[in-house]
């Protein structure tokens, strides 16, 4: 397989992972709104609340190798990337595999309780981890390529930009859907004033966020008829990356509000947003930052 299908291949499994977490983040994110969710045990509410912090650690994890692509690699194939995408896949399945278990084990107590959730969140934590690294047996004969990265056409630079945008972008669309859907609810009508106006930004944050995601297609085919111009490249990179940070915003400040609303405390909501937002810029932009920095130096 040539390096840059190599490439192409690693970053739409990566775009499958995230498909999959999108589910859990909207579930997590809309359940505090719920009126069922009051009637949840004390401690069910506090793994509810670890699962979701979790789950944000899942989707910075996922997005990173997009950002690490843009910002270090200039958008190169090469089996350098393809080794880190591994990696970070590798890194993201056990959390993965841990809040999906959280979150089966919160259903198996509502549905027959405390054996039934302890059953359902052990059984989905060991099958996870059994499928999704019982693969890793077979990699003892794997070859690796060389270091050296490939010269990729402004085609292939292209393709990548729009599949990365693609890798982002299910995050996006699970957090706005949420946000729209829980204006209407009862649980939404009894925030504080506060809490609402700190949704409404990280509504504006989201939005934002996803508009910009959408924007390489349509830029891409109405300016340039679908060519493969190096000057849409670069816009196209810098659309993807400044999603992102949009993003991270909108994903904290929600945080916050929906620990506040789980936990009735403001610093704890304060917290949980200060420690997202450190963990979702740190991972997209000020690490692989650093590390074309750290590159460039002789």
């Amino acid at each position: 397989m040539t390096p840059d299908k190599r490439t192409k291949l690693a970053l739409d499994e990566s775009r499958t992972l995230m498909l999959g977490a999108q589910i859990l983040l909207g579930f997590q994110l809309q359940g505090p709104f719920q009126t069922a969710f009051s009637y949840l045990p004390s401690h069910a509410k506090v793994i509810y609340v670890i699962a979701l912090g979790v789950m944000v650690l899942v989707v910075g994890l996922l997005i990173t190798p997009s950002a690490y692509h843009r910002i270090v690699e200039h958008g190169a194939a090469g089996p350098r990337v393809d080794r880190f995408i591994t990696r970070a896949a590798e890194t993201t399945l056990a959390p993965f595999a841990l809040a999906m278990a959280l979150d089966l084990a919160i259903a198996g107590e509502v549905i027959g309780g405390v054996s039934v959730a302890f059953g359902a969140g052990t059984a989905g934590l060991v099958l996870a981890l059994t499928f999704w690294y019982g693969p890793m047996v077979f990699r003892a004969g794997r070859q690796e390529g060389a270091s050296a990265m490939h010269q990729t056409s402004t085609e292939t630079k292209i393709e990548y930009a729009m599949t990365e945008s693609r890798i982002v972008l299910p995050g996006a669309q699970a957090m706005l859907g949420f946000q729209l859907a829980i204006v209407v609810t009862q649980g939404f009508a009894a925030m504080p004033p506060l809490d609402k106006a700190s949704h409404g930004i990280a509504l504006a944050c989201v939005a934002l966020s996803t508009v910009l995601l959408m924007t390489p297609a349509a830029y891409h085919r109405i300016v340039y008829g679908g060519e493969a111009a190096p000057a849409f490249y670069i816009v196209a990179s810098r659309l993807v990356l400044a999603a992102t940070v949009f993003l991270a915003v909108g994903l904290s400040v929600e945080m916050y509000v929906v620990v506040r609303k789980i936990t009735g405390i403001a610093a704890a909501g304060v917290f949980a947003a200060a420690v997202s937002i450190i963990v979702l810029v740190g991972l997209w932009h000020v690490w692989p930052l650093l590390r074309r920095w750290r590159e460039r130096q002789p």
